[in-house]
């Protein structure tokens, strides 16, 4: 088997849910080289479609369709003072105490019609139109979202892609400076190496990791013509 098949596999099988979760603050860590060599990696995700031109405007004007704002620890342990004054934190603050990087991540829906954002105004803020574009949108983010992981995965670096939970309401993505045109697609959270051995740190991994399909046979299959 090729060397870089084989290297490609074991890292995508490494890969796993890990999430750090601290009663009090972990000390702070800069790997702001590593997170960089991160992001350069996701930006080889596959999209099929530029962003629309509303998302190119501003300090971020790229076409992709994806856009990641990056905390570093310290802006981290701000944050989670923040959400854990907030109804429903969750575990978010927690994690936010242990994380050495939060990498909110977003995917650019196309402006709706006025006819939609008719229909639309009763919806939570994600609402969208479900357009083919829009369905490619989400599936580009999500291949630089993985490639994010992976990366990490095999820089060593534990992580955790969250749905967001407080993070993706309004009032968040006003203190972080996201455009409310934007949505949150992932908050990818990445704790350091060494975390303290003691009951005051937790660390969960994926309940669904051990009941994944033992090969592809349960999700793909050959497909022949009829002749």
């Amino acid at each position: 088997m090729n060397h870089d098949l084989e290297t490609i596999a074991r890292i995508a099988q490494a890969r796993k849910t890990v999430k750090i979760l601290a009663e009090s603050e972990l000390p702070t860590t800069n790997n702001r080289l590593v997170i960089d060599r991160l992001l350069a990696c996701a930006g080889w995700a596959p999209f099929h479609k530029v962003c629309h031109a509303e998302h190119r405007q501003g300090e971020l004007n790229g076409i992709e369709p994806w856009r990641f704002h990056c905390l570093d620890a310290q802006q981290c342990r701000k944050l989670g003072h923040q959400v854990s004054q907030m109804e429903a934190a969750g575990k978010i603050p927690a994690m936010l105490a242990a994380a050495s990087h939060l990498i909110i991540a977003t995917w650019l829906p196309n402006p709706t019609s006025v006819a939609s954002k008719a229909e639309l105004s009763n919806v939570e803020h994600e609402a969208f139109e479900p357009t083919i574009d829009n369905v490619e949108h989400i599936a580009a983010a999500s291949a630089a979202i993985q490639t994010l992981l992976l990366a990490a995965t095999a820089a060593g670096i534990s992580n955790y892609w969250s749905s967001g939970g407080v993070l993706r309401t309004p009032e968040l993505f006003s203190k972080l400076g996201i455009p409310s045109n934007q949505r949150l697609l992932g908050a990818i959270f990445l704790f350091p190496a060494e975390v303290p051995d003691d009951c005051s740190v937790e660390i969960a991994t994926s309940k669904l990791r051990a009941q994944r399909s033992s090969s592809s046979a349960g999700w793909s299959r050959v497909v022949k013509l009829p002749t």
